[in-house]
């Protein structure tokens, strides 16, 4: 089915779920194939990128997707801790390549601890992925991706004949007005709850603007482009922080702690120039503005 600006809800909804519902089952397959770290990552981003879907077309359901919701978030948090586990292996892996000794000795016995926390992780997720069954997930988010109320009726947020182009004006402002009131805290080099929650606001953002993306005209690859960049800079931030964490609790000594708290510093002050920067080269006002044009 060819969905154009003019496709009503009711029609185009189930199709675009459906594109992000088969991703999402063939990032799961293979993460039951291999286990690995880049096929986990997929998988995660692949269910995020589902669930915003399902929020996008919520209203036109009369259940509000609320079960494939729940069933997409348990796979999502299931991964959530390996993820994290792997991101700290790659990144302490090459700080204590870096740094001097001692600092290398302490690192070598926390990326070991992680090393073997991953192993827990690892059958843990696999355990959990068999408990909720790929088979039976599919069918159940399939058959209620599929079944959008047809006809107006009290109580429904939006009308089913709604053309999908007006219906994704709306739906776009309402994510960029997120961003827009959060930039203020988040301008602080110190806020570390506003900038992760900008971080947060940012990815369903993007993540909108790809599955409507098909409706602007002139191409949306520049506003994805900068959105990327804001999500990557916010996320290495964030990561840092949690990083931080991790050395601060690993009770290394003190001359040890601070060079590794130190370069991790540096490395966030860095991430959050860029940041300041991107506000100046891709403000969201005027990303606003050129989503509003091209839709």
């Amino acid at each position: 089915m060819t969905i154009t600006a003019r496709t009503p809800l009711w029609g185009a909804a189930p199709v675009l779920l459906a594109v992000r519902t088969d991703d999402f089952f063939r990032c799961w397959r293979k993460v039951l194939k291999t286990f690995d770290p880049e096929d986990i990552h997929d998988l995660r981003v692949s269910s995020r990128r589902l669930r915003e879907g399902c929020a996008l077309f919520a209203p036109l359901y009369s259940d509000g997707l609320s079960r494939v919701i729940r069933r997409v978030r348990k796979v999502t948090r299931l991964l959530g801790a390996l993820r994290n586990i792997d991101e700290a292996l790659l990144f302490f892996r090459e700080l204590g390549a870096e740094l001097p000794e001692p600092c290398g000795e302490g690192l070598n016995a926390l990326t070991g601890r992680l090393e073997a926390l991953r192993q827990g992780e690892l059958r843990r997720l696999a355990e959990g992925l068999e408990k909720l069954d790929v088979g039976e997930s599919r069918a159940v988010i399939a058959r209620a991706g599929a079944k959008p109320v047809l006809f107006p009726r009290p109580g429904l947020a939006v009308d089913p004949f709604t053309p999908i182009g007006s219906f994704a004006v709306t739906a776009l402002h309402g994510r960029l007005a997120d961003l827009a009131a959060l930039v203020p805290a988040a301008r602080h080099e110190g806020a570390v709850a506003a900038q992760h929650a900008l971080r947060i606001a940012v990815k369903h953002c993007r993540y909108r603007i790809e599955m409507l993306s098909f409706l602007m005209a002139d191409g949306a690859g520049e506003i994805l482009a900068a959105m990327k960049s804001y999500q990557e800079c916010l996320g290495t931030m964030h990561d840092l922080d949690v990083f931080a964490d991790m050395v601060r609790r690993e009770g290394l000594s003190p001359d040890v702690e601070c060079v590794i708290l130190n370069a991790i510093a540096e490395r966030r002050g860095e991430r959050f120039a860029r940041f300041t920067a991107l506000l100046g080269e891709h403000p969201f006002e005027l990303i606003g503005e050129q989503v509003r044009r091209m839709l």
